[in-house]
Protein backbone atom coordinates (compact mmCIF):
# COMPACT_ATOMS: atom_id res chain seq x y z
CA UNK A 1 0.00 0.00 0.00
CA UNK A 2 2.72 2.41 1.09
CA UNK A 3 4.82 1.47 -2.40
CA UNK A 4 1.92 2.39 -4.62
CA UNK A 5 1.59 5.65 -2.46
CA UNK A 6 4.95 6.50 -3.35
CA UNK A 7 4.06 5.92 -7.32
CA UNK A 8 1.09 7.82 -7.53
CA UNK A 9 3.27 10.51 -5.95
CA UNK A 10 6.20 10.40 -8.07
CA UNK A 11 3.92 10.28 -11.20
CA UNK A 12 2.24 13.62 -9.94
CA UNK A 13 5.48 14.97 -9.71
CA UNK A 14 6.52 13.75 -13.03
CA UNK A 15 3.11 15.85 -14.28
CA UNK A 16 3.12 18.76 -12.22
CA UNK A 17 7.24 19.28 -13.60
CA UNK A 18 6.08 19.10 -17.16
CA UNK A 19 3.22 21.43 -16.94
CA UNK A 20 4.73 24.03 -14.89
CA UNK A 21 4.30 27.75 -16.41
CA UNK A 22 6.68 29.93 -17.57
CA UNK A 23 9.93 30.69 -16.34
CA UNK A 24 10.77 26.85 -15.47
CA UNK A 25 13.27 26.93 -18.72
CA UNK A 26 15.59 24.04 -19.02
CA UNK A 27 17.50 25.56 -22.39
CA UNK A 28 19.16 28.76 -23.07
CA UNK A 29 16.74 30.90 -24.69
CA UNK A 30 15.13 32.45 -22.31
CA UNK A 31 11.14 32.68 -21.85
CA UNK A 32 10.84 34.74 -25.33
CA UNK A 33 8.43 32.62 -27.58
CA UNK A 34 10.17 31.36 -31.15
CA UNK A 35 9.16 32.80 -34.34
CA UNK A 36 9.18 31.61 -37.67
CA UNK A 37 11.02 34.83 -39.72
CA UNK A 38 11.33 38.52 -39.30
CA UNK A 39 11.27 39.05 -42.76
CA UNK A 40 8.71 41.60 -44.17
CA UNK A 41 6.00 40.30 -46.14
CA UNK A 42 7.13 41.46 -50.00
CA UNK A 43 5.83 41.17 -53.34
CA UNK A 44 7.94 40.88 -56.49
CA UNK A 45 6.90 41.29 -60.39
CA UNK A 46 8.43 41.35 -63.23
CA UNK A 47 7.31 42.73 -66.42
CA UNK A 48 8.84 43.16 -70.22
CA UNK A 49 10.94 46.33 -69.55
CA UNK A 50 10.17 46.98 -65.67
CA UNK A 51 10.24 45.15 -62.30
CA UNK A 52 9.04 45.84 -59.23
CA UNK A 53 9.16 44.61 -55.25
CA UNK A 54 6.65 46.03 -52.84
CA UNK A 55 7.86 45.33 -48.96
CA UNK A 56 5.11 45.94 -46.52
CA UNK A 57 6.03 47.00 -43.19
CA UNK A 58 3.03 48.09 -41.00
CA UNK A 59 0.40 50.13 -42.66
CA UNK A 60 3.26 51.11 -45.10
CA UNK A 61 4.07 49.75 -48.35
CA UNK A 62 7.21 50.64 -49.96
CA UNK A 63 7.65 49.91 -53.79
CA UNK A 64 11.19 49.78 -55.25
CA UNK A 65 10.96 50.20 -59.58
CA UNK A 66 13.93 49.56 -61.49
CA UNK A 67 14.51 48.56 -65.05
CA UNK A 68 14.29 45.13 -65.15
CA UNK A 69 17.51 44.51 -68.18
CA UNK A 70 20.08 47.24 -66.24
CA UNK A 71 18.49 47.38 -62.75
CA UNK A 72 18.42 51.51 -62.67
CA UNK A 73 16.14 53.26 -60.97
CA UNK A 74 13.09 54.49 -62.26
CA UNK A 75 12.12 57.82 -61.22
CA UNK A 76 9.10 60.23 -61.49
CA UNK A 77 7.15 57.43 -62.78
CA UNK A 78 3.33 57.43 -61.66
CA UNK A 79 2.25 54.17 -60.17
CA UNK A 80 -1.28 53.74 -59.28
CA UNK A 81 -1.98 50.41 -56.95
CA UNK A 82 -5.38 48.61 -57.37
CA UNK A 83 -6.93 45.42 -55.56
CA UNK A 84 -9.81 44.15 -53.81
CA UNK A 85 -11.67 45.33 -51.20
CA UNK A 86 -9.96 48.65 -51.66
CA UNK A 87 -9.66 51.92 -53.25
CA UNK A 88 -7.29 52.34 -56.29
CA UNK A 89 -4.23 54.44 -54.27
CA UNK A 90 -1.56 56.45 -55.99
CA UNK A 91 1.93 56.38 -54.66
CA UNK A 92 3.90 58.71 -53.59
CA UNK A 93 7.63 59.22 -54.55
CA UNK A 94 10.44 59.92 -51.82
CA UNK A 95 13.62 58.55 -53.50
CA UNK A 96 14.82 58.06 -56.82
CA UNK A 97 13.36 54.75 -57.77
CA UNK A 98 11.25 54.67 -54.32
CA UNK A 99 7.53 55.04 -53.72
CA UNK A 100 5.06 54.83 -50.97
CA UNK A 101 1.36 54.12 -49.95
CA UNK A 102 -0.26 54.05 -46.63
CA UNK A 103 -3.35 52.40 -46.08
CA UNK A 104 -4.83 50.43 -42.88
CA UNK A 105 -5.98 47.40 -44.80
CA UNK A 106 -1.96 46.45 -44.66
CA UNK A 107 -1.84 45.40 -41.17
CA UNK A 108 -4.94 43.37 -41.56
CA UNK A 109 -3.25 39.39 -42.20
CA UNK A 110 -4.09 37.57 -45.07
CA UNK A 111 -3.46 37.25 -48.67
CA UNK A 112 -3.74 40.41 -51.24
CA UNK A 113 -3.64 40.16 -54.66
CA UNK A 114 -2.72 43.39 -55.70
CA UNK A 115 -2.68 45.39 -59.12
CA UNK A 116 0.25 47.69 -60.48
CA UNK A 117 -0.01 50.20 -63.24
CA UNK A 118 2.99 51.86 -63.73
CA UNK A 119 3.63 54.79 -66.31
CA UNK A 120 7.24 56.01 -66.81
CA UNK A 121 7.91 57.95 -69.60
CA UNK A 122 6.90 56.48 -72.70
CA UNK A 123 6.50 52.78 -70.77
CA UNK A 124 3.48 51.89 -69.60
CA UNK A 125 3.47 48.49 -67.54
CA UNK A 126 0.74 46.12 -65.76
CA UNK A 127 2.50 44.69 -63.10
CA UNK A 128 0.31 42.28 -60.50
CA UNK A 129 1.49 39.97 -57.73
CA UNK A 130 -0.20 38.66 -54.38
CA UNK A 131 1.11 39.97 -50.92
CA UNK A 132 0.79 37.39 -47.50
CA UNK A 133 0.56 39.81 -44.46
CA UNK A 134 1.51 37.57 -41.64
CA UNK A 135 -0.72 37.43 -38.79
CA UNK A 136 0.57 37.60 -35.40
CA UNK A 137 3.60 35.55 -34.76
CA UNK A 138 2.67 32.28 -33.62
CA UNK A 139 4.45 30.37 -30.96
CA UNK A 140 6.06 27.68 -33.25
CA UNK A 141 5.14 24.03 -32.12
CA UNK A 142 7.25 21.61 -30.94
CA UNK A 143 6.65 18.06 -32.64
CA UNK A 144 7.11 14.57 -30.03
CA UNK A 145 10.40 12.73 -30.78
CA UNK A 146 10.05 9.04 -31.93
CA UNK A 147 10.53 6.67 -29.40
CA UNK A 148 14.05 5.68 -30.97
CA UNK A 149 16.06 9.30 -31.26
CA UNK A 150 14.72 9.72 -27.60
CA UNK A 151 16.65 6.57 -26.25
CA UNK A 152 19.68 8.04 -28.32
CA UNK A 153 19.41 11.01 -25.99
CA UNK A 154 22.02 10.63 -23.58
CA UNK A 155 20.38 12.86 -20.85
CA UNK A 156 16.81 10.87 -21.09
CA UNK A 157 18.75 7.68 -20.85
CA UNK A 158 20.54 8.49 -17.61
CA UNK A 159 17.10 9.91 -16.50
CA UNK A 160 15.62 6.58 -16.87
CA UNK A 161 18.38 4.69 -15.45
CA UNK A 162 17.85 6.68 -12.05
CA UNK A 163 14.28 6.78 -11.59
CA UNK A 164 14.52 2.62 -12.15
CA UNK A 165 17.03 3.06 -9.27
CA UNK A 166 15.23 4.98 -7.05
CA UNK A 167 11.90 2.95 -7.85
CA UNK A 168 13.93 -0.02 -6.44
CA UNK A 169 15.65 2.04 -3.67
CA UNK A 170 11.92 3.61 -2.71
CA UNK A 171 10.69 -0.15 -3.18
CA UNK A 172 12.86 -2.24 -0.75
CA UNK A 173 13.53 1.02 1.53
CA UNK A 174 9.63 1.34 2.50
CA UNK A 175 8.59 -2.46 2.80
CA UNK A 176 6.77 -3.02 6.03
CA UNK A 177 9.06 -5.08 8.33
CA UNK A 178 7.69 -8.58 9.56
CA UNK A 179 7.53 -10.42 13.08
CA UNK A 180 8.80 -13.51 13.22
CA UNK A 181 5.55 -15.35 13.60
CA UNK A 182 4.57 -13.69 9.28
CA UNK A 183 7.87 -14.47 8.55
CA UNK A 184 7.36 -18.17 9.22
CA UNK A 185 3.62 -18.04 7.69
CA UNK A 186 5.69 -16.40 4.58
CA UNK A 187 7.81 -19.71 4.36
CA UNK A 188 4.42 -22.03 4.35
CA UNK A 189 3.27 -23.15 1.02
CA UNK A 190 -0.09 -21.76 0.92
CA UNK A 191 1.30 -18.13 1.26
CA UNK A 192 4.07 -18.45 -1.03
CA UNK A 193 1.44 -18.47 -4.00
CA UNK A 194 1.01 -15.20 -3.46
CA UNK A 195 4.34 -13.43 -3.93
CA UNK A 196 4.67 -13.54 -7.38
CA UNK A 197 1.82 -11.33 -8.36
CA UNK A 198 2.60 -8.94 -5.48
CA UNK A 199 6.50 -8.86 -7.48
CA UNK A 200 5.26 -8.72 -10.64
CA UNK A 201 2.76 -5.47 -9.37
CA UNK A 202 5.44 -3.57 -8.07
CA UNK A 203 7.68 -4.45 -11.35
CA UNK A 204 4.71 -3.11 -13.15
CA UNK A 205 4.39 0.37 -11.20
CA UNK A 206 8.25 0.94 -11.50
CA UNK A 207 7.98 0.65 -15.09
CA UNK A 208 4.61 2.97 -14.92
CA UNK A 209 7.01 5.74 -13.95
CA UNK A 210 9.67 5.02 -16.35
CA UNK A 211 7.30 5.23 -19.61
CA UNK A 212 5.53 8.17 -17.99
CA UNK A 213 8.92 10.47 -17.37
CA UNK A 214 10.20 8.95 -21.01
CA UNK A 215 6.63 10.06 -22.87
CA UNK A 216 6.77 13.76 -20.97
CA UNK A 217 10.52 14.33 -21.96
CA UNK A 218 9.82 13.50 -26.03
CA UNK A 219 6.91 15.67 -25.81
CA UNK A 220 8.30 18.83 -25.06
CA UNK A 221 4.59 20.85 -26.52
CA UNK A 222 2.93 19.82 -23.01
CA UNK A 223 5.24 22.16 -21.09
CA UNK A 224 4.18 25.90 -21.07
CA UNK A 225 6.24 28.41 -22.73
CA UNK A 226 9.99 28.30 -21.76
CA UNK A 227 10.03 24.93 -20.91
CA UNK A 228 12.46 24.31 -23.82
CA UNK A 229 15.02 20.78 -23.62
CA UNK A 230 17.31 22.32 -26.28
CA UNK A 231 17.23 21.46 -30.28
CA UNK A 232 15.79 24.22 -32.60
CA UNK A 233 16.72 27.19 -30.38
CA UNK A 234 19.74 28.01 -32.92
CA UNK A 235 17.87 27.68 -35.84
CA UNK A 236 15.12 30.22 -34.84
CA UNK A 237 18.20 32.67 -33.72
CA UNK A 238 19.10 32.13 -37.21
CA UNK A 239 16.00 33.34 -38.55
CA UNK A 240 15.32 36.25 -36.44
CA UNK A 241 18.59 37.45 -37.23
CA UNK A 242 18.27 36.99 -41.10
CA UNK A 243 15.73 38.91 -41.66
CA UNK A 244 15.86 41.77 -44.51
CA UNK A 245 19.68 41.48 -44.32
CA UNK A 246 21.79 39.88 -47.34
CA UNK A 247 22.67 36.67 -47.11
CA UNK A 248 23.40 33.30 -48.50
CA UNK A 249 20.67 30.80 -49.46
CA UNK A 250 20.82 27.09 -48.62
CA UNK A 251 20.49 26.57 -52.52
CA UNK A 252 23.19 28.23 -53.60
CA UNK A 253 21.80 31.76 -54.36
CA UNK A 254 22.06 35.13 -52.87
CA UNK A 255 19.45 37.32 -51.71
CA UNK A 256 20.21 40.69 -52.07
CA UNK A 257 16.87 43.21 -50.87
CA UNK A 258 16.05 45.98 -52.98
CA UNK A 259 17.40 48.77 -50.46
CA UNK A 260 20.88 46.77 -50.03
CA UNK A 261 20.77 47.04 -54.36
CA UNK A 262 20.51 50.80 -54.15
CA UNK A 263 23.15 50.87 -51.51
CA UNK A 264 25.67 48.64 -53.74
CA UNK A 265 24.83 50.52 -56.40
CA UNK A 266 23.99 46.68 -58.39
CA UNK A 267 23.60 46.77 -61.85
CA UNK A 268 23.31 44.11 -64.81
CA UNK A 269 23.60 43.91 -68.68
CA UNK A 270 21.57 41.48 -70.63
CA UNK A 271 23.95 39.28 -72.07
CA UNK A 272 24.35 39.08 -75.91
CA UNK A 273 26.33 37.46 -78.08
CA UNK A 274 28.90 38.87 -80.05
CA UNK A 275 32.02 38.89 -82.58
CA UNK A 276 35.51 40.34 -81.20
CA UNK A 277 39.05 40.01 -82.03
CA UNK A 278 41.03 37.54 -80.40
CA UNK A 279 43.57 38.80 -77.60
CA UNK A 280 46.61 37.21 -75.84
CA UNK A 281 47.68 38.80 -72.41
CA UNK A 282 51.51 39.68 -71.83
CA UNK A 283 53.29 40.32 -69.19
CA UNK A 284 55.22 43.72 -69.21
CA UNK A 285 57.62 45.99 -67.99
CA UNK A 286 58.26 49.60 -68.54
CA UNK A 287 61.71 50.20 -70.51
CA UNK A 288 63.23 53.57 -71.31
CA UNK A 289 63.56 54.37 -75.05
CA UNK A 290 67.41 53.47 -75.97
CA UNK A 291 67.57 56.47 -77.62
CA UNK A 292 66.92 58.27 -75.12
CA UNK A 293 68.54 56.88 -72.12
CA UNK A 294 72.15 57.69 -70.70
CA UNK A 295 74.79 56.59 -68.15
CA UNK A 296 77.63 58.58 -67.15
CA UNK A 297 80.64 55.78 -65.88
CA UNK A 298 83.65 57.03 -64.27
CA UNK A 299 86.60 56.61 -66.51
CA UNK A 300 89.17 56.14 -64.29
CA UNK A 301 89.79 55.77 -60.61
CA UNK A 302 89.17 58.91 -58.26
CA UNK A 303 87.00 60.99 -56.12
CA UNK A 304 83.84 63.27 -56.17
CA UNK A 305 83.97 66.45 -55.68
CA UNK A 306 81.34 69.05 -56.67
CA UNK A 307 81.27 71.12 -59.95
CA UNK A 308 79.46 74.88 -60.14
CA UNK A 309 76.37 73.85 -59.69
CA UNK A 310 77.03 71.25 -56.96
CA UNK A 311 76.39 67.29 -57.46
CA UNK A 312 73.41 66.45 -59.40
CA UNK A 313 70.30 64.24 -58.19
CA UNK A 314 67.36 62.06 -58.36
CA UNK A 315 64.43 64.29 -60.54
CA UNK A 316 66.66 67.28 -61.81
CA UNK A 317 66.52 68.02 -65.37
CA UNK A 318 69.63 68.02 -67.47
CA UNK A 319 70.69 69.09 -70.62
CA UNK A 320 73.07 67.05 -72.71
CA UNK A 321 76.36 68.30 -72.42
CA UNK A 322 75.77 69.95 -69.07
CA UNK A 323 78.04 68.90 -65.78
CA UNK A 324 76.49 66.73 -63.43
CA UNK A 325 79.84 66.24 -61.10
CA UNK A 326 83.64 66.47 -60.98
CA UNK A 327 86.10 63.47 -60.84
CA UNK A 328 89.87 64.06 -59.58
CA UNK A 329 91.92 61.07 -60.62
CA UNK A 330 94.14 59.37 -58.11
CA UNK A 331 97.37 57.24 -59.33
CA UNK A 332 98.02 54.39 -57.39
CA UNK A 333 101.90 54.41 -55.09
CA UNK A 334 103.55 51.75 -57.89
CA UNK A 335 102.47 54.02 -60.93
CA UNK A 336 103.63 56.88 -58.92
CA UNK A 337 106.50 56.30 -58.59
CA UNK A 338 107.02 55.21 -62.28
CA UNK A 339 105.64 57.99 -63.87
CA UNK A 340 108.05 60.28 -61.00
CA UNK A 341 111.39 58.46 -62.96
CA UNK A 342 110.22 59.09 -66.48
CA UNK A 343 109.68 62.76 -65.51
CA UNK A 344 113.41 62.92 -63.73
CA UNK A 345 114.27 61.54 -67.07
CA UNK A 346 112.81 64.00 -69.14
CA UNK A 347 113.43 67.05 -67.25
CA UNK A 348 117.59 65.65 -67.82
CA UNK A 349 116.94 65.24 -71.43
CA UNK A 350 115.44 68.50 -71.68
CA UNK A 351 118.74 70.19 -69.90
CA UNK A 352 120.79 68.80 -71.83
CA UNK A 353 118.54 69.55 -75.02
CA UNK A 354 118.70 73.05 -73.96
CA UNK A 355 122.52 73.48 -73.50
CA UNK A 356 123.12 71.94 -76.75
CA UNK A 357 120.28 74.50 -78.47
CA UNK A 358 122.57 77.31 -76.74
CA UNK A 359 125.57 76.09 -78.14
CA UNK A 360 124.76 75.58 -81.77
CA UNK A 361 123.29 79.36 -81.36
CA UNK A 362 126.10 80.99 -80.48
CA UNK A 363 127.78 79.06 -83.61
CA UNK A 364 125.07 79.50 -86.10
CA UNK A 365 127.70 80.97 -88.52
CA UNK A 366 130.13 77.71 -88.56
CA UNK A 367 127.23 75.39 -88.49
CA UNK A 368 124.60 73.86 -91.10
CA UNK A 369 120.51 75.75 -89.70
CA UNK A 370 119.37 71.93 -89.65
CA UNK A 371 121.38 70.95 -86.68
CA UNK A 372 119.74 74.05 -85.18
CA UNK A 373 116.57 72.96 -86.42
CA UNK A 374 116.29 69.64 -85.19
CA UNK A 375 116.94 70.38 -81.59
CA UNK A 376 115.10 73.36 -81.44
CA UNK A 377 112.33 70.62 -82.45
CA UNK A 378 113.61 68.27 -79.76
CA UNK A 379 113.69 70.37 -76.93
CA UNK A 380 109.71 71.06 -77.48
CA UNK A 381 109.07 67.50 -77.77
CA UNK A 382 110.92 67.22 -74.33
CA UNK A 383 108.97 70.31 -72.68
CA UNK A 384 105.63 68.80 -74.13
CA UNK A 385 106.32 65.46 -72.06
CA UNK A 386 107.10 67.41 -68.87
CA UNK A 387 104.07 68.82 -69.45
CA UNK A 388 102.10 65.40 -69.28
CA UNK A 389 104.11 63.82 -67.23
CA UNK A 390 103.34 66.70 -64.44
CA UNK A 391 101.60 65.58 -61.23
CA UNK A 392 97.76 65.09 -61.89
CA UNK A 393 96.10 65.90 -58.75
CA UNK A 394 95.46 69.11 -59.80
CA UNK A 395 93.70 67.94 -62.86
CA UNK A 396 89.43 67.63 -62.46
CA UNK A 397 87.67 65.70 -65.17
CA UNK A 398 84.31 66.58 -65.87
CA UNK A 399 81.31 63.94 -65.77
CA UNK A 400 78.55 65.06 -68.37
CA UNK A 401 75.31 64.02 -69.41
CA UNK A 402 75.24 62.23 -72.30
CA UNK A 403 71.31 63.35 -73.53
CA UNK A 404 68.83 65.61 -72.12
CA UNK A 405 66.04 64.71 -70.03
CA UNK A 406 65.76 63.86 -65.93
CA UNK A 407 68.08 62.24 -63.50
CA UNK A 408 66.69 59.01 -62.88
CA UNK A 409 69.56 57.30 -61.03
CA UNK A 410 72.28 59.10 -59.10
CA UNK A 411 74.85 56.41 -57.01
CA UNK A 412 77.52 59.76 -56.05
CA UNK A 413 78.57 61.55 -52.95
CA UNK A 414 80.67 64.36 -52.45
CA UNK A 415 83.90 62.83 -51.43
CA UNK A 416 82.96 59.52 -52.68
CA UNK A 417 85.86 57.61 -54.30
CA UNK A 418 84.93 55.43 -57.40
CA UNK A 419 86.52 52.88 -59.37
CA UNK A 420 87.18 52.89 -63.21
CA UNK A 421 83.77 51.90 -65.34
CA UNK A 422 81.38 52.18 -62.29
CA UNK A 423 77.86 53.60 -63.03
CA UNK A 424 77.28 56.83 -61.46
CA UNK A 425 74.31 58.51 -63.23
CA UNK A 426 71.35 57.38 -65.46
CA UNK A 427 68.93 60.07 -67.12
CA UNK A 428 65.77 59.17 -69.09
CA UNK A 429 63.21 61.15 -71.02
CA UNK A 430 60.25 60.21 -69.45
CA UNK A 431 58.23 61.13 -72.74
CA UNK A 432 59.70 58.39 -74.93
CA UNK A 433 59.04 54.91 -72.88
CA UNK A 434 58.72 51.46 -74.04
CA UNK A 435 57.33 48.24 -72.82
CA UNK A 436 59.00 44.57 -73.01
CA UNK A 437 55.85 41.81 -73.31
CA UNK A 438 56.87 38.46 -72.56
CA UNK A 439 54.77 35.92 -74.37
CA UNK A 440 55.10 33.03 -76.29
CA UNK A 441 55.62 32.04 -79.98
CA UNK A 442 52.07 31.38 -80.49
CA UNK A 443 51.61 34.46 -83.14
CA UNK A 444 54.29 35.93 -85.60
CA UNK A 445 54.65 39.50 -85.93
CA UNK A 446 52.91 39.85 -88.40
CA UNK A 447 49.49 39.11 -86.25
CA UNK A 448 49.41 42.26 -84.18
CA UNK A 449 46.73 44.29 -84.91
CA UNK A 450 46.45 46.73 -82.07
CA UNK A 451 48.10 46.75 -78.36
CA UNK A 452 47.27 48.25 -75.39
CA UNK A 453 48.13 48.19 -71.60
CA UNK A 454 47.13 48.85 -68.39
CA UNK A 455 49.01 49.48 -65.03
CA UNK A 456 48.06 48.35 -61.52
CA UNK A 457 46.28 51.99 -61.16
CA UNK A 458 44.06 50.99 -64.67
CA UNK A 459 45.27 53.64 -66.80
CA UNK A 460 44.88 52.45 -70.57
CA UNK A 461 48.21 53.46 -72.14
CA UNK A 462 48.53 53.03 -76.19
CA UNK A 463 51.26 51.00 -77.98
CA UNK A 464 52.70 51.13 -81.40
CA UNK A 465 54.47 47.72 -81.97
CA UNK A 466 58.27 47.65 -82.70
CA UNK A 467 58.85 44.10 -83.29
CA UNK A 468 60.37 41.20 -81.42
CA UNK A 469 63.70 40.06 -80.00
CA UNK A 470 65.37 37.30 -81.38
CA UNK A 471 67.25 36.37 -78.46
CA UNK A 472 65.04 34.39 -75.87
CA UNK A 473 64.06 36.00 -72.28
CA UNK A 474 62.29 33.84 -69.47
CA UNK A 475 61.85 31.10 -72.10
CA UNK A 476 60.46 33.29 -74.33
CA UNK A 477 61.07 35.87 -77.01
CA UNK A 478 60.42 39.19 -75.88
CA UNK A 479 57.62 41.47 -77.50
CA UNK A 480 58.97 45.65 -78.21
CA UNK A 481 56.21 48.50 -78.07
CA UNK A 482 56.76 52.27 -78.14
CA UNK A 483 54.52 53.69 -75.55
CA UNK A 484 52.71 56.20 -78.12
CA UNK A 485 50.26 57.94 -75.02
CA UNK A 486 52.18 58.52 -71.81
CA UNK A 487 51.16 59.57 -68.32
CA UNK A 488 53.07 61.26 -65.54
CA UNK A 489 53.01 58.17 -62.97
CA UNK A 490 54.54 55.66 -65.80
CA UNK A 491 57.11 54.57 -64.07
CA UNK A 492 60.36 52.81 -65.55
CA UNK A 493 60.53 49.22 -64.25
CA UNK A 494 56.48 49.41 -63.25
CA UNK A 495 54.74 45.91 -64.70
CA UNK A 496 51.59 46.45 -66.61
CA UNK A 497 49.37 43.85 -68.31
CA UNK A 498 50.06 43.79 -72.17
CA UNK A 499 46.76 43.61 -74.14
CA UNK A 500 47.59 42.09 -77.79
CA UNK A 501 44.97 41.76 -80.83
CA UNK A 502 45.61 40.01 -83.43
CA UNK A 503 43.56 39.89 -87.25
CA UNK A 504 41.42 36.23 -85.72
CA UNK A 505 37.82 36.06 -84.74
CA UNK A 506 36.35 34.92 -81.88
CA UNK A 507 32.49 34.96 -80.28
CA UNK A 508 31.49 35.29 -77.00
CA UNK A 509 29.60 37.75 -74.71
CA UNK A 510 31.14 41.25 -74.24
CA UNK A 511 31.47 42.93 -70.21
CA UNK A 512 33.59 45.28 -68.10
CA UNK A 513 36.17 43.27 -66.36
CA UNK A 514 34.48 44.40 -63.25
CA UNK A 515 31.81 41.72 -63.90
CA UNK A 516 34.28 39.19 -63.64
CA UNK A 517 34.99 38.09 -59.88
CA UNK A 518 36.93 35.20 -58.36
CA UNK A 519 35.02 32.34 -56.62
CA UNK A 520 36.13 30.39 -53.81
CA UNK A 521 37.59 27.83 -55.45
CA UNK A 522 39.65 30.46 -57.66
CA UNK A 523 37.89 29.82 -60.66
CA UNK A 524 36.94 32.79 -62.76
CA UNK A 525 32.48 33.28 -62.02
CA UNK A 526 30.13 36.28 -62.93
CA UNK A 527 26.87 36.66 -61.07
CA UNK A 528 23.62 36.38 -62.85
CA UNK A 529 20.13 37.94 -61.55
CA UNK A 530 17.27 35.28 -61.27
CA UNK A 531 14.93 37.62 -59.87
CA UNK A 532 14.36 40.87 -58.55
CA UNK A 533 16.61 39.53 -55.31
CA UNK A 534 18.48 36.61 -56.18
CA UNK A 535 21.28 36.30 -58.06
CA UNK A 536 23.72 32.59 -58.80
CA UNK A 537 26.71 32.44 -59.47
CA UNK A 538 28.15 31.18 -62.99
CA UNK A 539 31.74 29.39 -63.61
CA UNK A 540 32.89 31.31 -67.00
CA UNK A 541 35.81 30.74 -69.67
CA UNK A 542 37.15 34.29 -70.48
CA UNK A 543 39.65 35.95 -72.30
CA UNK A 544 40.99 39.79 -72.02
CA UNK A 545 39.32 41.84 -74.79
CA UNK A 546 40.98 44.91 -74.14
CA UNK A 547 42.34 46.65 -70.88
CA UNK A 548 38.93 47.57 -69.82
CA UNK A 549 36.82 44.60 -71.35
CA UNK A 550 36.48 40.81 -70.99
CA UNK A 551 34.90 38.42 -73.48
CA UNK A 552 33.17 34.90 -72.49
CA UNK A 553 33.78 32.67 -74.43
CA UNK A 554 31.61 29.84 -71.86
CA UNK A 555 29.50 29.97 -68.85
CA UNK A 556 26.31 32.26 -69.56
CA UNK A 557 23.50 32.29 -72.30
CA UNK A 558 21.84 34.85 -74.24
CA UNK A 559 19.52 36.83 -72.21
CA UNK A 560 21.00 36.38 -68.97
CA UNK A 561 21.22 39.70 -66.73
CA UNK A 562 25.38 39.70 -65.50
CA UNK A 563 25.82 41.99 -62.79
CA UNK A 564 27.88 44.69 -64.00
CA UNK A 565 28.56 46.75 -61.13
CA UNK A 566 28.71 45.98 -57.63
CA UNK A 567 29.30 42.10 -58.41
CA UNK A 568 32.75 41.94 -56.36
CA UNK A 569 30.41 43.19 -53.53
CA UNK A 570 27.94 40.63 -53.82
CA UNK A 571 30.51 37.92 -54.32
CA UNK A 572 32.07 38.63 -50.49
CA UNK A 573 27.93 37.61 -49.60
CA UNK A 574 28.09 34.90 -46.88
Amino acid sequence: MLRSLFTCLACLFLVVSAAAGPGHDHGDHGSEPVTASTDHPRLESVGSELELVAIADGHKLTIYLDRSATNEPVSNAAIEVSGDGFAPLRAKSTLPGVYEIEADWLESPGTKALIFTVTAGQTIDLLNGTLDVHGPEAKAEAKPLPLTDLLKRPDVLGAIVAMTALGFVLAFAFRPRRSREETEAADSPATQTNVEPLALRDAAEIILVVLLAGFLLATPALAGPGHDHGGGGDDSATAQEAGDAPRKMPDGTVFVPKPTQRLLQVRTLPATEATAARTRELMGTVVPDPAAFGQVQAPMDGRIEMGERGISYPGQNVEGGETLAVLSPTIPLADLGTMQQLRAEVEGKLVIAQQKLARLTKIADVIAQRDIEDTKAEVNALREQKRVLAPKDVEKIPLKAPVSGIISVANVRAGQVVSARDSLFEIVDPAKLWIEGIGSDAHGDGDIVVAEATDTERHRIKLEYNGRSPTLRQQARPFLFRVSDSHSGLAIGARVRVIVQTDGRAKGIIVPDSAVVKGTNGLAQVWVKTSPERFRAHPVRTAQLDSARTLILAGVENGDRIVVGAAELINQIR
